[in-house]
């Protein structure tokens, strides 16, 4: 039975659900099911749309369809090539995540590659080249992730390390993360080590990320309800429940309906559904453009959809992706959400090939350079 809280926020989720009908005038559809065809077709556009964003010319569009592929449709991302030429592109940043891509799903026939990238003077390349021969198996130089947290002069170089050794995992990875956390000064590692830590299942650091996600502060908040979602951390239940309930920020309510997803509950539903066509932006934030809040939103609307599970979705799914003039971001987020949830209603289609929007891949990649990590 859900608490009397819990049911007390469900209450005020549908009235805040239904003042944002009003006040966009935009009235999502109803989830209901697509026909086995319509899903089908679904299917196929969203892998043709990642395909051609992961060999795009947008750095980070790119990086996102390679990170959807691993999440939502590994073997097709296999092949097609899109883990096996970002591994190689010269572009740091597609190479990592390719990288890490190709370790969280077991890809071993990319060994000889990871070994290769694993002497590549780009530290972020190098760690990325170590954790795939980690997760093939290969532990000989494991530790060199630790020493790159411990030792890099780089925020970002340590930020990436903290992220890998969350995803190794381990009592040895806790205690590094530990050191390198008392002795932290900038922002950005730190926020990654902490949720590393979250993700590993340490008790303070999920401790301190629930303080923060009580916060007034609303991006402070935001970010510590996304660790804890990607923590998969039980403990922040209650949290989620009061976070979903109607804010003026609606960052923080779909960060805790993906939270809430994450650990088996889908009430967020009915909130992701609607903010997939949010387009009610505050004015006069000259840091943070109108355009760049609708994709955000949309985005994480998404990606709590992803995490929900629920097929009844894919019809909203499919009409957000079709919005006119919609971002690369979102309709990478929107196929990603699509193809998460058509595979696992599906999971026979996982063995059905899908043709190749462009052939000549390998002739397209061939002197493909572009500057550092994001």
């Amino acid at each position: 039975m859900i608490p009397r809280t819990h049911a007390v926020i469900r209450a005020a989720v549908a009235v805040s659900l239904t003042s944002i009908v009003l006040a966009t005038g935009c009235q999502p559809p109803t989830p209901e099911p697509l026909t086995v065809r319509e899903m089908a077709d679904f299917r196929v556009r969203a892998v043709h749309y990642l395909e051609d964003a992961a060999f795009g010319d947008d750095p980070a569009g790119r990086m996102h369809a390679i990170e959807a592929f691993a999440r939502s449709a590994p073997r097709q991302g296999v092949e097609l090539q899109v883990f096996s030429l970002n591994i190689e592109n010269e572009y740091p940043g597609a190479s990592f995540a390719a990288l890490v891509a190709a370790g969280e799903i077991g890809a071993i026939e990319y060994t000889e590659l990871a070994r290769t990238r694993a002497e590549h003077p780009n530290p972020h390349v190098r760690m990325a080249a170590i954790f795939a021969l980690h997760q093939f198996g290969d532990r000989s130089r494991t530790a060199e992730i630790g020493q790159l947290l411990l030792k890099s002069e780089t925020a970002k170089v340590r930020a990436n390390a903290a992220l890998l050794l969350g995803k190794i995992g381990g009592k040895q990875q806790i205690r590094i993360l530990r050191t390198a956390l008392r002795r932290e000064k900038k922002d950005l590692p730190k926020l990654q080590i902490m949720e590393s830590l979250a993700i590993i299942g340490e008790e303070s650091a999920i401790q301190r990320l629930m303080l923060d996600g009580y916060s007034a502060k609303p991006q402070q908040s935001a970010v510590a309800l996304m660790m804890l979602g990607n923590a998969k951390a039980q403990a922040a239940e209650d949290l989620f429940w009061l976070r979903l309930g109607p804010n003026e920020w609606p960052e923080i309510p779909l960060e805790a309906a993906r939270g809430l997803a994450r650990i088996g509950r889908n009430d967020g539903e009915p909130l992701a559904v609607t903010q997939l066509f949010f387009n009610s932006p505050k004015k006069d934030m000259p840091k943070d453009p109108p355009e760049q809040q609708i994709d955000r939103v949309r985005g994480l609307a998404a990606l709590a959809l992803e995490d929900i599970g629920n097929p009844l979705t894919l019809a909203p799914l499919r009409q957000a992706f079709d919005v006119e003039g919609q971002s690369l971001y979102v309709r990478i987020a929107i196929a990603r959400a699509a193809l998460r949830i058509i595979h696992m209603a599906h999971p026979e289609w996982n063995s059905e090939p899908i043709p190749r929007v462009r052939p000549d891949r390998n002739q397209q990649l061939a002197g493909d350079q572009r500057g550092d990590v994001p």
